[in-house]
């Protein structure tokens, strides 16, 4: 069979599992209508070449499979990235926060809902406590909601609460989630967790036209990253946003691949079940939140938060928080029973220690006699998972996808303000997965940090902190393991490893060209190694390379 594309002079990592050599030895590949031809040596591969194959000259550069990005929220990225922008990437002082909020505020129509991204307390060094009083003083005559980066709180004033119809005598959502208050029982303006957020998040504007142009926008970015596969890890806008990512399927120059994942209300609504769609978007699985964020106080730990100035006065966690859980175990059991008996793949949503017990209690119920089977239900984020619990974990066949860059942005404050140095030791073990024999994969959860797979190989490599000290070193891993993690095995964890993940013939022809060899590349580097392409079924979907 003649080839369309025959991609070689540069080096190969296949990521395939060949001979024991993960990495795979290889010169040249050949692709046919958007599949692995052949891949081997150059004399071998050469034999498709046909009067029509367009030879692509890699210029010494590296080829590996497209980069596989398993936990990220394209459609919230979608939303909250057209709000008004309070990030501590691009805000490092309070006074700035304030004045971009008050700006936004001055500009609106009286009534008109503004929401704000990002309000980040470990970036913006000097950020002061916000409430309700502070947002009200901001924006009396608007509307005004403010989420943190984390996106598990959000803060907003009196008129957004009065159009959102909480007041202080509405009950905290069921399945998680809480309207904080005062001593007097006074709403402070802080609201806690998914369901709690719903009556404010429902203004913001998701129409169709508005995500069509937001979303795609974040395909764009995710390929000039490298990444060829997503896991939509429950989705936000399900009514449009199912619409649009099945539209954005059919398109000829679609950038990425989805597996979307519900929140377990939408199983019936939807009618949906598990393996329905294609290659371009297939909706696999379910997806829950057990506990909550280290940076709300709803992470839930065995021992309590600090008691520092950045837990009370800024993040307002109260002393001796240890969490919570977002829901009761025996409703728990009774859903995820139900998942599990049709067929539905499970990732929860578990960050704390006890968190992460307890759920793993809750999976081993609910499977009973199906943890022998090839279910791959996942537990997401894992920061301070323990050892045995990895292991328990092993034997459910349940693996850790780990949100790794807490350690990059946050992690000086989560050692010295909000956990403490012998907690933080062992923070996201992805050592200890790897050494428990667990198929691991590394996640930017987008829109809380910019998507990157590099960057996230780089952390968990390096383990350093955005101070550039290490942090919990003992659980670094290698370069190899660290690109498995980016690539093939995070494909396993969606049920995609026979389609994509690695560069063997009859899978799609998903690619990444780097500018250099990452297995060359020293590791403090990683993150600085540039994109050159990226490259869906055969199709480059950005860059520069061109035959």
């Amino acid at each position: 069979m003649a080839a369309d594309t025959i991609l070689t002079g540069g080096t190969i990592r296949t990521m395939a599992r060949r001979h024991g050599d993960p990495t795979g030895p290889a010169d040249a590949v050949a692709v046919t209508d958007g599949q692995i031809l052949d891949v081997g040596l150059l004399e071998d591969v050469m034999r498709h070449r046909g009067s029509r194959t367009e030879i692509v000259d890699l210029a010494g550069k590296s080829l590996l499979p497209g980069f596989v990005e398993p936990h990220t929220h394209p459609d919230m990225c979608g939303v909250c990235y057209a709000w008004l922008d309070v990030s501590g990437f691009t805000h490092r002082s309070d006074a700035e926060v304030e004045a971009a909020l008050m700006a936004e505020a001055n500009r609106r129509a009286d009534g008109e809902w503004i929401f704000a991204f990002g309000l980040d307390a470990m970036l913006t060094s000097d950020l002061g406590s916000f409430d309700r009083a502070r947002l009200d003083r901001i924006a009396p005559d608007n509307p005004l909601v403010v989420m943190i980066q984390s996106m598990h709180t959000l803060w907003v004033n009196s008129a957004a609460l009065r159009a959102a119809g909480i007041d202080d005598d509405s009950p905290d959502p069921e399945f998680g989630g809480s309207y904080a208050r005062d001593s007097a029982g006074h709403l402070t303006g802080r609201v806690e967790e998914q369901a709690a957020m719903g009556p404010f998040l429902v203004h913001a504007d998701m129409s169709p036209g508005h995500l069509e142009t937001e979303m795609w926008r974040q395909y764009q970015r995710y390929a000039t990253v490298g990444i060829t596969t997503i896991g939509l890890a429950g989705a936000t806008v399900p009514t449009a946003g199912f619409g649009l990512f099945r539209q954005f399927a059919d398109r000829a120059d679609v950038p990425q691949r989805v597996v979307g994942y519900l929140r377990h209300q939408q199983v019936e609504s939807l009618g949906l079940s598990p393996g329905d769609g294609d290659d371009n978007f297939r909706v696999q699985g379910v997806k829950l939140w057990y506990d909550g964020s280290p940076y709300s106080g709803t992470m839930l730990l065995d021992e309590p938060y600090l008691d520092s100035e950045l837990c009370c006065c800024t993040l307002g966690i109260a002393e001796g928080t240890t969490g919570y859980a977002n829901f009761d175990p025996v409703d728990l059991v009774e859903i995820l029973s139900g998942l599990a008996a049709d067929g539905w793949q499970v990732l929860t949503h578990a960050q704390g220690d006890r968190g992460c017990r307890e759920i793993l209690d809750l999976y081993a119920a609910a499977l009973g006699e199906r943890s022998h089977t090839d279910h791959r239900w996942r537990l997401e984020h894992c920061l301070l998972i323990d050892g045995d619990d990895l292991s328990r974990a092993k034997s459910l066949g349940v693996s850790p996808s780990f949100h790794v860059d807490h350690i990059r942005w946050y992690g000086p404050e989560l050692r010295d303000d909000i956990l403490g140095p012998q907690r933080c030791e062992h923070i996201m073990p992805i050592g200890t997965a790897v050494g428990h024999g667990h198929r691991v994969s590394l996640h930017a959860d987008s829109p809380m940090y910019p998507p990157g797979p590099l960057r996230l190989a780089h952390t968990a490599v390096t383990r350093l902190t955005r101070e550039g000290r290490l942090l919990g070193g003992s659980e670094a891993i290698g370069i190899e393991q660290a690109l498995r993690a980016i690539t093939i095995d995070a494909a396993w964890q969606l049920r995609l490893d026979d389609r994509v993940g690695s560069i063997e013939p009859g899978k799609s022809a998903d690619f990444v060209v780097l500018e250099a060899d990452p297995m060359a590349t020293d590791p403090a580097d990683l993150d600085k190694l540039e994109v050159d392409s990226t490259w869906l079924s055969g199709r480059q979907v950005s860059g520069p390379v061109s035959t």
